[in-house]
C-alpha cells in the first residue's frame, strides 16, 4: 500500500508538471503574437519546440536529378534543404551574374579562352516561379573579347550604369529600364595589360576581370600575366584595383594576388578567392581565400602557401625579391591544390542555413586526373568549411559542369553558374 500511494504521488506530481509546460508553452506562443523577443529569449524553447537551423548545422547531401533540353539527364548532391532546377541553357561560357535596376538578369557569355571577339552579353528574364525557368533570352551586346563580369551602378545624379569588364578595359553605357541594346557610345573607365608577360614560359596569362561595387568605390581584380613571372613595374596586373566609378583616384588595393578570379565584401571587409601556380605538381600549392587588408601584398609571385604555411618560389631565377615570405598575411581559408576557387558571394537576410556565410564556386582543376574542386562549399565566418553541392565530376575524364559564380536571388534562394555546360542553374529551399 505505501508503495502504491508513493508511486501514484510520483505520478501525480509528473502530471503536474507536464500540464505546467504546456500551458507555459502555450502562454509563450500567445506572447509571441503580442511582442517580438529577441533571439536569446528564444534559444531555449525553439530547443524544446523545434530543431533550430542556422549555418553551423552539419550538411547532409542528397541527390538531385535534373533534365536538359537535349534530352540528357544529371544527378547531382545538395544540402537536403534545396531542391535543383535548370534555369537557362546554350548560355556558351558563362560567367558572373548580375541583375539590373529593372531585375533582369545579365551573364556575359566569354565564349572561348582564346580570346575571340565574338563574346555577348546575355539578358534572361521573365522567370517562371513555378517551373523556375526563364522565358525570354536575348543579346543586349556581342562582338566583346573576353566579357567576364556585368556589375549596375546608379551614381549621386541618379543616373545608372551598366559596366562591362573586358580583358583589356573596363567600359560602361549609360542604362535605362527595358534596355534591350546600349544607347549611346561606350565610356571608357579603365584599361589593362593585354597579352602575356613577355618573360612566361608556355602560353599562360590571365584573361578574366571581376568588378564589383562597394559605397561608391569600384574594385577591380585583374590576374597575372603568366603563371610565374616577375611583372613589369608599374603594370595592373597580379592585384585589385580600387577606383571612383568614373575611373579617376585609381590606386592599388592589395598587390601580389596570381588570380583574384571572386571578390566580395563582406561584414567590413573584401574577401578574394586565388588561384594559384600550376608548375609545382598536383599536390602544390593551395588555392586560398584571403580576408584582406588594403595596401598588404599577399606574397605573388615569391611565396606560396601549402598546408598553412608560406613557401618560398624557388623554381626562377629573381631579379628582385621585394617581400619576406614570413609577413605574407595566410589565407582566412585554404581549399587544398588545384581546386580552383571562383565566384564568393556572402549571403544575408537569408535562409538560416546560408545567412552571413558565403558560398563559393570551385571551377575544378584544369587537369581533370587531378580531380580537385567541382563543388559549391559553404564558408562560414570562422573559417569552417563544408561541401554545399558536388557530383560535377564524374567518372574518368567525365565532366558534367564547372560552377563559376553564385548570385543571391532572394532570401531562399540563389542562381549559379556553369560555363562547361552553358547553363543556369536555380537552388531553392523546399
Amino acid at each position: 500500500m505505501e508503495g502504491q500511494e508513493g508511486f501514484s504521488r510520483i505520478s501525480a506530481f509528473i502530471a503536474i508538471i507536464a500540464v505546467v509546460l504546456v500551458l507555459g508553452g502555450a502562454g509563450y506562443l500567445g506572447l509571441r503574437k503580442e511582442a517580438d523577443l529577441d533571439d536569446k529569449e528564444d534559444t531555449f524553447f525553439e530547443g524544446l519546440l523545434g530543431n533550430k537551423i542556422d549555418n553551423s548545422t552539419p550538411i547532409k547531401l542528397e541527390p538531385r536529378t535534373v533534365a536538359f533540353a537535349d534530352g540528357t539527364v544529371a544527378t547531382y548532391s545538395l544540402a537536403s534543404e534545396f531542391d535543383l532546377a535548370v534555369a537557362a541553357e546554350d548560355l556558351g561560357k558563362a560567367r558572373f551574374i548580375a541583375m539590373s535596376p529593372d531585375n533582369r538578369i545579365f551573364i556575359p557569355d566569354m565564349v572561348d579562352w582564346n580570346l575571340s571577339r565574338e563574346g555577348r552579353i546575355i539578358i534572361l528574364e521573365d522567370f517562371d516561379a513555378e517551373t523556375h525557368k526563364f522565358k525570354s533570352k536575348s543579346i543586349y551586346l556581342s562582338g566583346l573579347r573576353g566579357p567576364n563580369s556585368v556589375e549596375f551602378y546608379t551614381d549621386r545624379a541618379g543616373k545608372s550604369w551598366i559596366y562591362i569588364a573586358l580583358t583589356e578595359k573596363l567600359i560602361r553605357y549609360p542604362y535605362k529600364s527595358g534596355d534591350m541594346a546600349p544607347t549611346a557610345k561606350p565610356e571608357l573607365i579603365s584599361l589593362f595589360p593585354n597579352k602575356q608577360n613577355p618573360t612566361a614560359l608556355g602560353i599562360v596569362w590571365h584573361v578574366t576581370r571581376t568588378i564589383l561595387f562597394h559605397e561608391d568605390v569600384l574594385y577591380v581584380s585583374v590576374g597575372s600575366g603568366c603563371n610565374v613571372c616577375e611583372e613589369a613595374q608599374g603594370d595592373k596586373r597580379a592585384m585589385i584595383l580600387a577606383m571612383d566609378p568614373d575611373g579617376k583616384n585609381a590606386r592599388t588595393y592589395v598587390d601580389g594576388l596570381k588570380n583574384a578570379v571572386g571578390i566580395s565584401w563582406a561584414e567590413g571587409a573584401l574577401y578574394a578567392t586565388e588561384n594559384g601556380v600550376d608548375h609545382l605538381g598536383a599536390d602544390l600549392p593551395d588555392d586560398v581565400m584571403y580576408k584582406l587588408t588594403e595596401g598588404e601584398n599577399y606574397g605573388w609571385p615569391y611565396c606560396y602557401e601549402s598546408n598553412g604555411k608560406k613557401n618560398k618560389e624557388l623554381s626562377w631565377n629573381w631579379k628582385r625579391v621585394p617581400i619576406s615570405c614570413e609577413n605574407v598575411p595566410m589565407s582566412f581559408v585554404s581549399f587544398g591544390p588545384h581546386t580552383a576557387p571562383l565566384g564568393i558571394t556572402y549571403f544575408e537576410n537569408a535562409h538560416p542555413f546560408i545567412n552571413k556565410a558565403f558560398l563559393v564556386a570551385q571551377h575544378g582543376s584544369h587537369k581533370v586526373e587531378i580531380r580537385n574542386g567541382y563543388n559549391i562549399l559553404r564558408v562560414t565566418m570562422d573559417g569552417k568549411q563544408e561541401v554545399f553541392m558536388n557530383g560535377f565530376l564524374g567518372e574518368g575524364d567525365k565532366r558534367f559542369g564547372r560552377p563559376v559564380h553564385v548570385f543571391q536571388y532572394d532570401e531562399n534562394s540563389f542562381f549559379f553558374t556553369d560555363d562547361f555546360g552553358g547553363r543556369l542553374y536555380f537552388v531553392y529551399a523546399k
